[in-house]
């Protein structure tokens, strides 16, 4: 998220301070009184407005972010009526005609038109840049004072209970990340200052938080030194060697092994030594040659190119990484454009692979206009007493000769700083890495604007074209020169065409300028320069890790390549062909960028290709199957996550596999879907399960494995059910049931049994009563916890639907305990809701309540919105019955809220009791129709909040267990 785009005098001023805060949970106050936003929806969509930064949000964007990647129907017109809510909440003395004055549309969507002060992660971000600048400027003491500020602006969780949506992951590691480098800062701040015993124990709580980060650990053993402790210092430098040999298999940066060397030499530069003032910038002085004049503007770098300018003065050797058509060479072209005295420009891109550094040197020599200068000595003894910058630009193919030529020069010449762009590290001690990312969405769409006007005048894209820009662009990774490339198309191809050519983006992504360097005519070209340099078994590894979407951990790659993958990472990585997600937690996760994944697959034949697609669907299907088998007991939370970070990789693997067609690859498919059932169905992907289910069996052929079918039409059933087919449900059950043996798959069995039976209770008791008989011997025979808590369920279930409601109650509580014995959530969840029910038939309305209201916090902490949808709504007949009708009508209205987003309706969820728990409300309220509609409409209004506001006035929720026994 870049600084504000809306400028600040633009903005009005509020009559009344607004403030918006995401640090630690969405909100917003106005004269320091909380606003009621409302549920994760509205919260959401304020979220997706923050990170837009005062920029337009398209309503295709604020959709996928409010209904998190799964839009309901008719969303864009639920979205207007958000956005009309939340208006009214920020903007209460807006009259119904009025203009808005802090959610604003224009031409390119909606927009917060506010001050930075007045949202909490611009203001941080802004005070940060300050600074980092006082910082590298040798201003200590405003440093301080300014990154004190920043911190002072907000802690916690970044954007709270809404940070897992995808479209806040990436802005959720961009603010960890800011807020430690702003600690970073601070830190280093304060060590200017003669600071040093008062920063240790925030040091130490730093390199806890974030052990991988060195420049916290280099701070740490800093102050230590400083502090007299040199031993401790070394054991801290130790320990971060150690930490990063074992994490990453890697040895300490530049940074870290100067202040290991320099602790051990007992150095005098690690004092302090007091500055003499706070003083300004150095003024700016002339170039001594003419720089390379770009005849386009830089587009959406101004935040990277102020980092780069803060490490130049922080650091003498700096190293702009990324991978090819990044922008590395035009950024570093804008940090020399208004760099403070002589720049000397050298340009390596077409020197030959290898060089030595002894005929580098009078290239760089002629590029500082010291002609005479003929080796790495007579350079540095002629720039030995000169203040300059060096630039040196695409090392990549000349590293060795690069590391020669800066080891002799950086140490003779201490006026100089060098920055050198390069696809990897040059790997010297006190080397600082800036690593440059592909653009934002709004620089890179713009950036494709710009160069399709240049190319075709007055062909200027407009509305779904617009959307289609953003496609292309995401499709390109946003990639500066691939986004170029294609927007130079725009002369002979309309934005759709260039859309539907990026099948073949190789092909399509060719032909700039004359006046382009050979190097960048082609996307292609381009990235083989990285390529080619690989070894063989480095190449190989790069086209096998195009297989996977989505990311991957080193454990996956090396189960796909089917080799070990630690030092071939590493070379990718340092490389910029592999990525890297740091800061998640678990392993170490990398992915490639789309358009890096398209090069990879053409290095694979026809056959390498499919023996990479076949690893990767069984490295897949192993993983799914693994968690199957565990996401029914104590350890299901952690294998719910697994499976849905892996969602893109399993999405692709049914892809293959279909596309592939034969008897295994379909069986995969099967077996696939047989085993994500239950995932589909706890997380609602009911449309998503049933149509790949739906086209598994489709595919199957008469050879196809009738376990794998079996298994396939199980998962398929509760799906159906979830989607308003009961009848298909139970025919897909049987059919699976059919070809499954229980003695190999006795859980599914025993709740397929179970599933069939509490789907016939209603109409055949006698059928349902057999049923359950088998299911309870199957899942017993096997001590098959799950299996046997669903069957106990269904039995009590049956019971009461024939008026014993006795044995019912006695049932139940038995499937509640082999439910928490066997760690089976949904079980506990889903008996304790029928305990509920069966308790409201026997008038016992105390103990309904009870076992209610601790139902309802239950699963409040599980995966299955539905569950917890149906729990509520009989929470709040429970309520009517205890003759509390207004928190029972809140309820109904904040069910029908929520269930109206994720398409659940009681009366199919629940057709046997939904009109009774609304019957005992209307009676509580003496079938007041004003009384109900009037809470009906605040809990529409409140949603989630309503519920947790009614769940606070009932109590504080310690019984769970409690209430299982009060209900006896």
């Amino acid at each position: 998220m870049p600084g504000p785009a809306v400028p600040v005098e633009a903005v009005p001023p509020q009559a009344a301070p607004l403030q918006l805060s995401v640090l630690g949970g969405v909100r917003a106050r106005r004269d320091g009184e909380d606003l009621a936003l409302g549920g994760p929806r509205p919260r959401a969509l304020l979220a997706a407005l923050v990170v837009a930064a005062g920029r337009p949000a398209t309503e295709d964007l604020l959709i996928d972010a409010v209904w998190d990647g799964e839009p309901a129907p008719a969303a864009k017109q639920a979205l207007h009526t958000y956005v009309a809510r939340l208006r009214a909440v920020l903007e209460p003395g807006r009259t119904a005609r009025g203009a808005a004055t802090v959610l604003v549309r224009g031409s390119g969507g909606y927009s917060l038109a506010v001050r930075p002060e007045q949202v909490d992660v611009w203001a941080m971000r802004e005070l940060a840049a300050r600074g980092a600048t006082a910082l590298a400027q040798r201003r200590p003491h405003e440093a301080v004072s300014v990154l004190d500020l920043a911190l002072a602006t907000g802690d916690g969780t970044p954007f709270g209970d809404l940070a897992d949506r995808a479209f806040l992951t990436a802005e959720v590691a961009a603010l960890t990340e800011l807020r430690a480098g702003i600690r970073e800062d601070r830190a280093a701040a304060a060590l200017a200052t003669g600071e040093d015993l008062t920063l240790l124990d925030e040091l130490a709580a730093l390199t806890t938080e974030f052990p991988l980060r060195e420049r916290a650990w280099e701070l740490r053993a800093r102050a230590l030194y400083r502090a007299g402790r040199q031993a401790d210092a070394l054991a801290v430098l130790r320990t971060a060697r150690d930490l990063l040999a074992e994490e990453l298999g890697v040895d300490p940066g530049p940074g870290l092994a100067a202040t290991e060397r320099a602790v051990l030499a007992q150095d005098p530069g690690l004092l302090h030594r007091a500055p003499a003032a706070d003083a300004p910038a150095p003024a700016a002085g002339a170039a001594r040659r003419p720089l390379p004049s770009p005849t386009t503007a830089l587009l959406g770098r101004d935040d990277d190119l102020d980092r780069l300018r803060a490490a130049l003065d922080a650091h003498r050797l700096v190293t702009v990484v990324g991978p090819g058509g990044v922008g590395k060479t035009r950024l570093a072209l804008a940090l020399a454009a208004d760099a403070g005295g002589p720049v000397w420009w050298a340009e390596l891109a077409d020197l030959a692979p290898g060089i030595p550094g002894a005929l580098l040197a009078p290239v760089v020599a002629e590029a500082a206009g010291v002609l005479t200068a003929q080796g790495a000595g007579q350079l540095a003894a002629a720039l030995a007493d000169t203040s300059g910058l060096l630039v040196l630009d695409n090392c990549e193919h000349v590293l060795d000769a690069v590391a020669e030529l800066l080891t002799t020069l950086l140490p003779a010449c201490p006026g100089v700083r060098v920055v050198t762009t390069s696809r990897e590290p040059v790997d010297l001690p006190g080397e600082q890495l800036r690593e440059l990312a592909p653009l934002s969405p709004a620089a890179a769409e713009q950036l494709f604007l710009d160069r399709a006007s240049a190319a075709a005048p007055g062909a200027t894209p407009t509305g779904d074209d617009r959307a289609l820009v953003a496609e292309v662009c995401a499709r390109l990774d946003r990639l500066p020169l691939a986004v170029e490339l294609a927007a130079a198309r725009s002369r002979t191809l309309s934005v759709g065409e260039i859309a539907d050519a990026l099948d073949d983006r190789f092909s399509l992504l060719v032909g700039a300028g004359r006046g382009t360097p050979a190097r960048h005519r082609s996307l292609e070209r381009t990235i083989a320069l990285s390529v080619d340099d690989l070894g063989p078994a480095d190449r190989r590894l790069f086209a096998t890790l195009s297989v996977f979407t989505g990311g991957f951990d080193a454990a996956a790659a090396a189960a796909v390549a089917g080799a070990p993958v630690r030092d071939g990472l590493a070379t990718l990585v340092a490389k910029s062909l592999v990525g890297v997600a740091a800061g998640a937690p678990g392993p170490r996760r990398f992915a490639l960028l789309e358009t890096l994944r398209a090069f990879g697959d053409t290095l694979l034949d026809d056959a390498g290709r499919a023996a990479a697609r076949i690893a990767h669907r069984r490295w897949v299907l192993d993983i799914v199957t693994e968690a199957d088998a565990a996401w029914l007991g104590h350890d299901a939370a952690r294998w719910f996550g697994r499976v849905r970070a892996e969602q893109p990789n399993v999405r692709a693997t049914f892809g293959t596999a279909l596309a592939d067609g034969g008897t295994a690859a379909v069986d995969d498919a099967l077996r696939l879907a047989g085993a994500l059932g239950w995932y589909w169905y706890r997380f609602g992907r009911i449309a998503e399960g049933i149509g790949w289910v739906t086209a598994a069996l489709a595919a199957a052929g008469p050879d196809a494995d009738p376990e794998a079918v079996g298994l396939a039409h199980v998962a398929s059933g509760p799906l159906r059910y979830l989607a308003g087919d009961p009848a298909g449900a139970a025919a897909d059950v049987a059919a699976g049931l059919e070809r499954m043996d229980p003695a190999r798959h006795p859980t599914k069995v025993a709740r397929g049994l179970a599933f069939r039976a509490y789907l016939a209770a209603a109409t055949d008791p006698a059928a349902a009563q057999a049923l359950l008989g088998e299911a309870l011997a199957v899942s017993r025979a096997a001590g098959d916890g799950p299996g046997e808590s669903e069957t106990l369920m269904a039995a009590g279930h049956l019971a009461r639907l024939g008026g014993d409601t006795a044995t019912a109650l006695d049932v139940l509580r038995s499937a509640v305990a082999v439910a928490r014995r066997a760690g089976h959530g949904f079980a506990d969840g889903s008996s304790r809701w029928h305990l509920v029910k069966t308790l409201l038939d026997r008038g016992d309305a105390a103990a309904a309540l009870d076992e209610a209201e601790s139902l309802v916090r239950f699963l409040g902490g599980e995966p299955d919105v539905t569950s917890w949808l149906v729990a509520t709504h009989t929470l709040a007949g429970a309520l009517g019955q205890s003759g509390d009708g207004v928190r029972g009508a809140r309820l109904l209205g904040a069910v029908s809220a929520i269930g109206g987003e994720v398409g659940y309706r009681p009366e199919e969820m629940d057709p046997q009791d939904s009109e009774r728990d609304v019957a005992l409300v209307r009676v509580a309220l003496g079938r007041s129709a004003e009384r109900y509609a009037t809470a009906f409409t605040e809990g529409v209004a409140g949603g989630r909040a309503t519920v947790a506001a009614v769940l606070d006035e009932l109590g504080d929720g310690d019984g769970a267990a409690r209430a299982v026994g009060r209900s006896a």
